[in-house]
C-alpha cells in the first residue's frame, strides 16, 4: 500500500487510538506509522487537545472570557461604564457565540473520528479498556511557589529547547526527564491550556500553555523541585508555576 492509502487506513483509527479502545495489534500499526508519518501526527495533536476543551470548566471559561472586561480600556472607570456596556455585551455575545461553535465543531470531530474507527472493529473481538487514564494536573505550594504536579504530588517541569509542538528530550535525557503522558485534564482550581503533543514513538505526552511536561528521576517524593534551574541535556529545565494557591 502507498503512503496516501496507508494515512487513509490510520486516520480512521485516530479516535480509537486516542480514548485507548483500541485492539492491540491495530495500536501497534497505528504506532509504527506516527513514527514515520509527519501529518498524522500533527492531526493526531489536534484531536487530543479536543477533550482538554470539551472538559474545561465553564466557570473557567466565563471568568477567562471576562478578563479584561472589568476596567475600561483606559483603565478608568465613571461615565465611562454606561457608553461601553452596550459594546462589551455585543463583545461578549460574538465571543460566546464563536466559542460554542468550535467547542461543537470539535465536539463532531472527535466523535466521528472516533465513530469512524470504531466502525472497522465492531465486528471483531471487543475492544479492551483504555491501558491508561487521562493524566490530572493538580497543584502544589512549594516553598511558597504555587507549581503544577501530577496526581502523586511530583513537581512538573518544562525543558528550555522545546517548543509547543516538539519535545527536544529524547533517547537518555527522557529516561531521566520522564515525559508526562498525554492526555490530561484538570484538576480543581487549574487555569491554563490544557493540550499534548505526539512524540516521534508515537506516544502522547501533555502539555501545559504551550509547554511539554515531565517530571524528574531527582525528585524522590513529592512537594520537591530538585530539578528546578538545572542545565541537562543541552538546555534548562524550570519548574511549572500557576497562579493562585496550591493545594
Amino acid at each position: 500500500m502507498d503512503d496516501a492509502g496507508t494515512c487513509a487506513g490510520i486516520r480512521p483509527q485516530l479516535g480509537v487510538y486516542l480514548t485507548g479502545a483500541i485492539a492491540p495489534a491495530d495500536r501497534a500499526a497505528v504506532i509504527r506509522h506516527l513514527g514515520a508519518c509527519a501529518d498524522c501526527r500533527a492531526e493526531l495533536a489536534g484531536l487530543a487537545a479536543l477533550p482538554g476543551l470539551l472538559r474545561r470548566p465553564p466557570v473557567q471559561a466565563a471568568a477567562q472570557a471576562s478578563d479584561g472586561d472589568d476596567a475600561g480600556e483606559d483603565g478608568t472607570a465613571g461615565d465611562a461604564i454606561p457608553r461601553r456596556l452596550g459594546r462589551r455585551r455585543t463583545r461578549r455575545g460574538r465571543r460566546g457565540r464563536r466559542r460554542g461553535w468550535l467547542i461543537t465543531a470539535g465536539a463532531l470531530v472527535l466523535a466521528g473520528a472516533a465513530a469512524t474507527g470504531w466502525a472497522l472493529h465492531q465486528a471483531g473481538t471487543p475492544a479492551p479498556r483504555p491501558e491508561t487514564a487521562p493524566t490530572v494536573l493538580h497543584t502544589r505550594s512549594v516553598d511558597g511557589v504555587t507549581v503544577l504536579t501530577d496526581a502523586g504530588g511530583y513537581t512538573l517541569y518544562w525543558f528550555g529547547p522545546d517548543t509547543a509542538r516538539w519535545s527536544a528530550c529524547q533517547g537518555d535525557c527522557a529516561r531521566t526527564w520522564p515525559p508526562v503522558t498525554g492526555p490530561a485534564t484538570w484538576g480543581p482550581g487549574i487555569t491554563g491550556t490544557v493540550g499534548a503533543i505526539v512524540r516521534p514513538g508515537g506516544s502522547l505526552q501533555a502539555t501545559y500553555d504551550g509547554h511539554p511536561l515531565y517530571t524528574t528521576s531527582a525528585d524522590t517524593g513529592p512537594g520537591q523541585t530538585k530539578g528546578n534551574g538545572v542545565w541537562s541535556h543541552g538546555g534548562e529545565w524550570h519548574e511549572v508555576t500557576v497562579p493562585g494557591r496550591g493545594g
